[in-house]
């Protein structure tokens, strides 16, 4: 997110044991739509960063503290460990797939998922101000979110502010895309098989500067440092305006697209977006998730749950429901309907 690397050593960070997964704790402080519950899905963990559902049916999660946690009906344990910064998890044929500062690591599980042996794919991507972010699979490809070393100019590095993709291995790694200050979150849309990427706007200009939700083209420009949101800055001739826009300074983070059939017929194959929160002038945006309605060409945004600390992750959990990292909290919510 747009000002992670920083918010780590400022936010506290807690380690606590982990409850049992699947609380059914009653709601507290937390907002959704009429007709949705949310419930404490595991709470204790160690400001969570990502999330990826595996096919032994365990939520793995990323941690700060490097480590890579497994919780599941037995119980929770720690799988991995010494990850710097790990902000992308992804699960491919059944290999995890981790995006830590400047890398990419493999970890393949045994048979009984007990322990994983751990290679490194990718190495050496660019780092500074920001990093590389999530990680989706799609076509035979890796794509990852690589950003940008300063807050706004002109990167030395063409892999730097961009979305790059690799095969599996870590082979024919290119640039897909660029022009994107801060791309965290990748997901691919089920309805098109297309993928999207949230971008966080630079932070000076004052607070005219969105946050966006971009349809990401091959070959792309999505006009950063000098052009922004739809015709704003300047150089924006030949770039991609964004699908959604979302507030200045709200870091637009983690997305997910609803693959699953419990929630209504109206929020199927939605996005769904984290917006960590300002951090900047204390605009008090973001801290909040964010449903992004498509209707044909008609895309719009609204609030979907509040009462969060700094929502980081989102994805699809068992049953279909949404689930939430609040990194603030180290708590992960479940949000399922229930009519």
């Amino acid at each position: 997110m747009r000002r992670f690397m920083s918010a780590i050593g400022v936010l506290a960070m807690f380690v606590g044991a982990l409850l049992s997964p699947h609380l059914a704790a009653a709601q507290t402080g937390l907002s959704v739509p009429r007709g949705f519950r949310a419930t404490v899905y595991a709470s204790g963990l160690s400001s969570p960063t990502a999330m990826a559902l595996g096919p032994d049916g365990r939520l793995y999660v990323t941690q700060t503290d490097g480590a890579i946690r497994a919780i599941g009906k037995s119980g929770v344990i720690t799988i991995a460990s010494g990850f710097s910064v790990a902000l992308g998890l992804a699960w491919h044929n059944h290999v995890l797939y981790v995006s830590s500062t400047g890398r990419i690591t493999a970890l393949t599980p045994s048979k009984s998922y007990r322990s994983f042996t751990k290679r490194v794919v990718v190495q050496g991507i660019p780092t500074g101000k920001h990093q590389n972010d999530s990680i989706v699979f799609s076509g035979g490809w890796m794509y990852v979110g690589v950003g940008s070393t300063c807050n706004a100019c002109a990167e030395s590095d063409p892999r730097s502010a961009s979305i790059m993709r690799f095969r599996p291995n870590g082979s024919n790694g290119q640039v897909f895309a660029h022009g994107l200050r801060n791309p965290y979150g990748l997901a691919i849309r089920p309805a098109t098989g297309r993928l999207y990427a949230t971008d966080n706007g630079r932070d000076d200009f004052g607070d005219s500067v969105p946050d966006e939700l971009n349809l990401i083209q091959q070959g792309g420009r999505y006009g950063w440092p000098d052009c922004w949101g739809r015709n704003g800055g300047t150089h924006c001739a030949g770039t991609i305006p964004p699908v959604a826009l979302f507030e200045p300074h709200s870091s637009a983070d983690g997305l997910t697209f609803y693959r699953g059939t419990s929630f209504p017929a109206a929020y199927r194959a939605d996005a769904f977006v984290a917006e960590w929160g300002d951090d900047v002038d204390n605009l008090g945006t973001g801290r909040i998730v964010k449903r992004v309605h498509f209707a044909g060409s008609n895309v719009t945004v609204s609030t979907f749950a509040t009462g969060l600390s700094h929502p980081l992750a989102v994805t699809i959990g068992p049953g279909g429901a949404l689930l939430v990292a609040d990194y603030g909290t180290g708590t992960i919510w479940r949000i399922a309907w229930t009519g």
